[in-house]
């Protein structure tokens, strides 16, 4: 299935329109990897869908605060959801690494050690999913979906019905900053720390420009493109440095030494930094100041052009307001 959200060309929708489609579509699609979790316990992609869904629904009244109220308790509850579901997926993303690398070359006993790592990391995933199943079943669960519904119908607001799109500007200019001024996207050698905070940004962002798209019939196609990429590749760093610490740290089934492993992961996060600072220099020149507009406000991440959309740091608010939406 595409990791996109639905955009179907309309008239411009309000803060609460936005905010009941979202909720609507994304509670929707919980509920349909939901099932598929319960019945198949080693549904690896319904339970990355499941997250996926959790994740947007969070960004989303993330993004839209100020404009709309969602009960306190629904953001503890998908907090809680999304915390269930992170602990299997974190599993099988180390799960997939481990048993993609064959240790061509590697000593008869370090083969062994992986495959009995594997092992043990496999029945520790086994016990994840039976708690997730187990929160599936939960009243909790069930009250969690009732007040996405309540909310979906009726998204409470705290002002008058502003455009979606003229918020989700600012809401993604502000992103589009923190990216911008992130340290991962101006060192030389970024370290892992920083690397994970930009992917998170990217994350965000992406699905800024997702709910932008969808509120305004507007499709931000290239940025969005780029910004998967970009999410993609530093998920893949992510996964890569945590298991290089936890092979380092060598506790418990991790202890080493594994030198045909950490030789081959190095050499995976070298290759996947290269593409990185490739696309990270492509998303510069995407998004860099026009320099015929360099005597304006302090540049602002905004979207003017009309079809194809594009983002460029260009102007300030007010011309985000007047350019945005006519």
């Amino acid at each position: 299935m595409s990791d996109h959200l639905a955009i179907t060309p309309g008239p411009p929708l309000s803060v609460f329109d936005a905010a009941a489609q979202v909720v609507a579509e994304q509670t929707h699609e919980l509920k349909r990897q939901a099932r598929k979790v319960r019945h198949d316990r080693d549904d690896v992609e319904a339970v990355h869908q499941m997250r996926v869904a959790t994740r947007r629904l969070r960004t989303a009244l993330r993004a839209l605060r100020g404009h709309i109220a969602p009960p306190t308790r629904l953001k503890k509850r998908l907090g809680w959801l999304a915390d269930a579901l992170g602990e299997v997926r974190d599993h099988d993303v180390i799960l997939a690494l481990l048993r993609s690398e064959r240790l061509r070359g590697a000593s008869r006993e370090e083969r062994e050690r992986l495959a009995a790592l594997i092992e043990r990391l496999e029945r520790k995933r086994g016990k994840a999913q039976d708690r997730l199943r187990a929160v599936l079943k939960r009243p909790r669960y069930k009250r969690l979906l009732a007040d996405l519904a309540m909310f979906a119908d009726q998204p409470g607001g705290t002002g008058d019905h502003h455009l979606a799109a003229r918020v989700l500007a600012g809401v993604s200019e502000t992103l589009g900053t923190l990216v911008a001024k992130s340290p991962a996207m101006t060192a030389s050698e970024p370290d892992a720390d920083a690397l994970h905070m930009l992917r998170i940004q990217f994350k965000r962002l992406r699905y800024a420009l997702d709910f932008h798209a969808a509120a305004s019939g507007l499709a931000y196609d290239v940025e969005r493109r780029m910004a998967r990429a970009l999410q993609d590749v530093l998920g893949e760093l992510h996964d890569r440095d945590l298991l290089l610490g936890w092979l380092a740290r060598g506790r418990g089934a991790f202890a080493g030494p594994w030198p045909r492993l950490e030789a081959r992961l190095g050499a995976e996060r070298a290759r996947l930094m290269r593409r990185f600072l490739r696309l990270r220099r492509q998303w510069a020149e995407r998004t860099r100041p026009e320099p015929a507009l360099a005597s304006l406000e302090p540049p602002r991440f905004a979207h003017l052009d009309v079809q194809p959309v594009t983002l460029r740091l260009v102007t300030g608010p007010k011309q985000v307001a007047s350019g945005m939406i006519r």
